[in-house]
């Protein structure tokens, strides 16, 4: 089977039909003589499963992913919740300042 690497030795692709005589077209790849697949490994949550070459064999790797960018929705409307608050707050503000000089709080 042939593997194809990164720069990093990061597994991208594989291919199980090329023979080994035919991957000297291809700079990124290596004959690896067992077996292989992407879907390899336990799933691990809040984990991406990677996989490198270690120079004998494919090795799996875990790596955090990422929390997810939120959407322009979720953007805007965290926005508009905010201000909301914030002007509810200022108002609040205002109203407490009014009673304290109209002595009906201390």
């Amino acid at each position: 089977m042939v593997l194809f690497l990164k720069e990093d030795n990061e597994i991208y692709a594989y291919n199980k039909r090329l023979k080994k005589e035919d991957i000297e077209k291809y700079q990124d790849a290596i004959w690896y003589e067992g077996d292989f697949d992407f879907l390899d490994g336990k799933d691990k949550e809040g984990y991406a499963k990677l996989y490198r070459w270690n120079g004998e064999k494919p090795i799996l790797e875990y790596i955090p992913t990422p929390e997810p960018e939120p959407t322009i929705d979720e953007k805007i409307y965290e926005a508009v919740i905010k201000s909301q608050d914030e002007i509810r707050q200022e108002g609040a503000d205002m109203v407490m300042e009014e009673m304290k000089k109209r002595g009906l709080i201390v």
